[in-house]
């Protein structure tokens, strides 16, 4: 029910000068109508003022930015939320006597009309409870997250006047609501339940690594061991890859409670790798299921491999392959004609199979076997292979027509000569896919001429002319730098000989420069690479049992456009266990879809869509599913985070075996269970287009009763 409304309005100028300016224009008007032609009633006057008077005062106070602002006062009735943690870490030995106790408290609380309540369980999210005698509480939640708790009586607002939160406090997901529930602005009374005492227990309690690494380097991963009541005792650690040992360690644990142990890892390939480390149980531990943990690393492949095809040894390809090379993560091999049939070092043409990316320069020559050239349209055609082309006053015209359907040029043969052009950088389309340091127009600028042939040069369609040719200063229509991306091909073409020049001239003042423009040229060829039309992926690798697992998959045509009306199905298997999952769309390309696995181990997954007939398949993915619950890694209750919480919000703690005040408190708070809230609005009247209209209005008013009177 709405009890009173403040109304005010504010101005960016003193109120003051508004009213002095509102009496010039009534008196300015009040002149202009004093005499009118023809002369008309006193009665038509006085509206015409009033009305021209006003649309003014509108225009004027508009000017000044008016905001009207509006509390609207309220009374809601209130009532006490209770949230009861449902998550495995409470389910002990002796959780039937929890259940029990927690059901004794839930229809204390709930059982007479003294105490407004609502309830919910929570985990990882909360969850509403229809009625107190609900049976859905079993301390099976995978995880606990406290946020989702505050979030909830944020979102309320006024119709909380308290909350009860009854839980171990442990925090394993989301995060710590210390900060959150200081604003809160009601009192949280917390009960815990638990136990606090330390049991006998080792826990591999962290593994620190880097998600990213490079094949054939090594890299540390640290374990840290904790333990409660063993210290002094021998233990064992163990390494694993894919489930191989790779490693073991013998250990003394600490005085201190806690070890840390660092293994060496190698890996030999590329790919992702599961890692394990166990720590052998002793006699007395209260729990093993803590003894182990998995991690995921992402291996890359040594080295980007760039294969530099060339039709004779020059100039041009000594400066690419200088450039190359100054990237340590570059892989570079060279396949340089010195004669038909002859290469330099003998290097066998195999190696264009295994390379990400092709490097032509020079190339095809006259004498260019045309194997090599079949070659060469072979692995771009099938294998999609990103490659980069100069076109040089070495290469074959003709003998390039057999490549034509793959570049993102045409030529006219006809000129076999060769002009002297100057590169004109077309800035923003360089800069979109460059970097910096290969993207100075006052470099470009000072850049020497080079050769390129006098025939007639096209670009295809989905080309960017990245930069243009020019004689003398003067545009020609001649692109002179080239690039194409259509789906997972690229292409990238200069086309013009005698590059070395551009090294050469900015290798005292720029030193970087061409080594950044060919090293760029390489990193942008290399993302076909990575770019997939069709992916999916689970949000994280490793999951508790029970845990919710999310899927996402994304959907693209060859134009990386967006796909939303595939049919994607996500089968999962397990061993000889298989999993169907049909995933839904969400709109740009995204589709969604939750699995929730029950036993330990590793799982495989593959999407397939299905599209206007046709059939795409993503490549196999993998998540783990841990022996270990992260419910379980530490079961103690946490008083103190609990009774942090209380304090801090006015509130009180207490535990389960002793809650009676808190039921005298709960029934003082909602005796009176009206609330009384305030809600604010503000409407900016200088930009609400209703007052603009209701100007143009007047207006028209005005004008039409001065044309149906005559007036001038």
């Amino acid at each position: 029910m709405i009890l009173a409304e403040i109304f005010s309005i504010s101005t960016s100028v003193n109120p003051w000068l508004i009213f002095v300016l509102v009496l010039l224009i009534s008196a300015f008007t009040f002149y202009v109508y004093k005499y009118t032609i023809p002369n008309v009633s006193a009665l038509l006057k006085t509206f015409l003022i009033i009305l021209r008077s006003l649309i003014f005062i509108l225009i004027l106070i508009m000017i000044f930015e008016p905001v009207i602002s509006v509390i609207l006062h309220s009374n809601v009735e209130s009532k006490t939320l209770v949230f009861i943690d449902n998550s495995n870490s409470l389910a002990a030995k002796d959780s039937s006597k929890r259940l029990e106790q927690v059901n004794s408290l839930i229809k204390n609380i709930s059982g007479g009309s003294e105490i407004r309540s609502q309830l919910f369980f929570f985990g990882k999210k909360v969850d509403s409870i229809q009625d107190a005698g609900s049976s859905n509480l079993n301390f099976r939640e995978a995880q606990t997250n406290f946020s989702s708790v505050i979030d909830l009586i944020k979102k309320k607002g006024a119709s909380v006047n308290s909350a009860v939160i009854l839980s171990d406090g442990i925090i394993n997901d989301g995060n710590d609501p210390s900060y959150q529930v200081e604003k809160l602005q009601l009192p949280v009374f917390t009960v815990g339940i638990g136990d606090s005492t330390e049991k006998k227990d080792i826990i591999i309690y962290n593994v620190q690594y880097n998600n990213t690494i490079y094949a054939e380097k090594p890299t540390t991963i640290e374990t840290a061991i904790k333990n409660i009541g063993f210290s002094g005792s021998n233990t064992r650690i163990a390494f694993y890859e894919e489930n191989k040992l790779l490693e073991t360690k013998d250990i003394l644990l600490s005085e201190t409670g806690l070890n840390k142990i660092s293994f060496n890892y190698k890996p030999v390939t590329g790919g992702e790798k599961k890692l394990s480390i166990s720590i052998s149980p002793l006699n007395g531990e209260v729990t093993t299921s803590n003894n182990s943990k998995v991690i995921f690393l992402n291996v890359l492949d040594t080295k980007l491999k760039v294969c530099l095809v060339a039709g004779s040894p020059s100039a041009d390809v000594s400066a690419i392959s200088k450039a190359i090379t100054t990237d340590k993560n570059i892989q570079l091999k060279k396949i340089i004609q010195i004669s038909t049939n002859k290469f330099l070092n003998d290097v066998k043409t195999s190696a264009i199979d295994s390379t990400d990316v092709l490097f032509l320069v020079d190339f095809p020559a006259s004498s260019t076997p045309q194997s090599l050239i079949d070659k060469i349209s072979s692995v771009v055609n099938n294998q999609n292979k990103p490659f980069f082309i100069l076109l040089s006053n070495g290469v074959n015209i003709s003998r390039l027509k057999s490549l034509e359907n793959l570049l993102p040029f045409t030529i006219d043969n006809n000129n076999t000569e060769f002009i002297q052009v100057l590169p004109e950088l077309n800035s923003d389309l360089y800069s979109s896919s460059f970097s910096t340091g290969s993207s100075k127009k006052e470099i470009w600028n000072n850049l020497p001429p080079i050769s390129q042939a006098a025939a007639k040069i096209q670009i295809k369609p989905g080309s960017n002319s990245l930069v243009s040719s020019k004689v003398r200063n003067i545009p020609i229509s001649n692109p002179l730098v080239v690039s194409r991306s259509l789906g997972k091909q690229r292409e990238f073409a200069i086309l013009a000989g005698d590059i070395w020049k551009w090294q050469l001239q900015t290798a005292e003042k720029h030193p970087e420069f061409f080594d950044n423009f060919i090293n760029d040229i390489v990193k942008w060829l290399n993302l076909s690479s990575l770019q997939k039309q069709f992916s999916v992926s689970t949000d994280k690798k490793i999951y508790s049992p029970n845990e919710e697992v999310n899927f996402t998959a994304q959907m693209y045509d060859n134009t990386f456009s967006p796909i939303d009306t595939a049919q994607i199905e996500l089968p999962i298997s397990k061993g000889e266990k298989k999993f169907d999952l049909t995933l839904s769309p969400s709109g740009n390309g995204i589709y969604n879809a939750s699995f929730t696995p029950n036993e330990s181990g590793d799982y495989l997954f593959s999407a397939l869509s299905f599209l206007n007939g046709a059939k795409m398949k993503t490549d196999i993915g993998r998540f783990s599913v841990s022996e270990t619950q992260i419910e379980k890694i530490d079961t103690r209750m946490r008083p103190a985070f609990l009774k942090t919480l209380a304090k801090s919000t006015g509130g009180e703690y207490y535990s389960i075996d002793n809650y009676s005040n808190l039921l005298d408190k709960l029934r003082g708070i909602n005796r009176n269970p009206l609330k009384e809230t305030g809600t604010k609005k503000e409407y900016n009247l200088w930009s609400d287009e209703r007052v603009l209209i209701f100007i143009i209005i007047l207006f028209a008013v005005e004008w039409f009763i001065r044309k149906r009177s005559g007036m001038i």
